[in-house]
């Protein structure tokens, strides 16, 4: 173990600097700028260091924000000693925002962090994937090694041109799957809650203003639906909570109503009201079900569903090998392992779900509450961290 602590501690300024030059190509998503440069960057890092690379790209259809650009996936393959191991990361970051006090591409070092969109998520993961298995390589150590950079993994879908599209091109190899999201140096996670993203419309009947008796008021009728929700949905999600850690710290069941657009003028009884939610489902929960509560009070009233986004909950038992393995190797950093699920989705679903791969899990160097904000970040102290945890995970499997 020493060795490989001391290796990576050995290879810290080309893992600063390999983030930083990622961070540098700015792969905003949507639409998905950039990406053919970042694929081919980081492909020459993975070719020099001795990888078998391979692009496979995404037909557009597969990225409907994707405004026709290139979809490409990276895998590098370098044999090994032991399990297949695949490190998948995605590549694509979310749009920059305000308030920004850096340059959010510009991968400057101060004050003992690097800052830039993608900082923590997740190309600081990237970078992690990279140095971890140079440095097992330096601590005598061959692993089997599958390595991943995929896109669109932020503007998510049923289907997408990254993690999604490898899976349905039976090319997701690994004995066990690590995605090097930003969960923290002592994160292990093992899931994330389910999610329905849609929107409901109700009708009404138009009429005039003055006149509101002759019409049906679909605004009004909105109002009835939500209130209904909260006085008997909203309870019971309430008391919905998981045992797991979860990241951001959310542990319930939860309903949000996000947009509402309904009317074209005061004097004129609307005759259609639209709301956007978003339904975020614990582990045991199901999606009919959800699907089923939100729709009960819309018994008898005209209306619209229409769904945007789903995935069930993903799960993975605490008794995977890679689970376990993660877990020994934090505790031999001097960490104390945290069993967390994620509140958002991510790609996991994509490798349980559809490639029924359950040995898996998300560890990576980034914290998630500083994702997605002005000033993304990552100390330099959680990417050393971080990569020296991914190590051990690797070294762990091997043995």
């Amino acid at each position: 173990m020493e060795a490989i602590l001391a290796a990576v501690d050995e290879l810290e300024d080309e893992l600063v600097t390999l983030l930083q030059r990622l961070i540098r190509i700015p792969t905003v998503n949507p639409p998905g700028e950039a990406y053919e440069d970042f694929v081919a960057a980081f492909k020459a890092v993975l070719d020099e260091l001795g990888y078998a690379t391979e692009v496979h790209r995404a037909p557009p259809e597969l990225a409907p924000l994707g405004e026709g650009l290139p979809r490409p996936n990276l895998l590098a393959r370098l044999p090994g000693d032991g399990p297949r191991v695949h490190l998948n990361g995605h590549y694509d970051v979310v749009p920059v925002g305000n308030d920004w006090t850096r340059d959010p591409f510009g991968g400057e070092l101060a004050d003992g962090h690097v800052y830039g969109r993608g900082a923590a998520d997740m190309k600081s993961g990237l970078a992690a994937q990279v140095i971890a298995v140079e440095a097992l390589h330096r601590a005598g150590l061959k692993p089997n090694v599958v390595q991943s950079a995929v896109p669109d993994e932020e503007t998510v879908g049923v289907r997408n041109a990254g993690m999604g599209f490898l899976v349905e091109q039976g090319l997701l190899e690994g004995d066990a799957v690590i995605i090097t999201e930003p969960f923290g140096p002592d994160g292990v996670g093992i899931g994330h809650k389910g999610a329905i993203w849609g929107e409901i419309t109700i009708f009404g009947k138009q009429a005039h203003g003055s006149a509101p008796q002759l019409g049906e008021n679909a605004v009004e009728a909105m109002a009835r639906y939500l209130a209904t929700l909260d006085r008997e949905l909203r309870p019971k999600l309430e008391t919905r909570i998981t045992d797991y850690g979860v990241t951001p710290d959310n542990r319930r069941s939860t309903l949000s109503f996000d947009t509402i657009r309904g009317g074209h003028a005061t004097n004129i009884v609307p005759d259609r009201c639209t709301v956007t939610f978003n339904r975020r489902l614990i582990p045991g929960e199901d999606l009919d079900a959800a699907r089923r509560e939100l729709l009960a009070p819309l018994d008898g009233v005209r209306h619209s569903y229409h769904e945007l986004y789903s995935t069930q909950p993903t799960l993975v038992g605490e008794d995977e090998p890679v689970v376990q393995a993660a877990q020994r190797a934090l505790r031999a950093l001097g960490l104390t392992p945290r069993i967390l699920i994620s509140a958002g989705s991510d790609d996991q679903r994509f490798v349980v779900h559809n490639a029924g791969i359950t040995n898996s899990l998300v560890y990576g160097p980034g914290q998630t509450g500083l994702s997605h904000v002005a000033d993304e970040r990552i100390s330099v102290a959680d990417l050393v961290l971080g990569t020296k945890g991914l190590a051990l995970i690797i070294a762990e499997l091997m043995s």
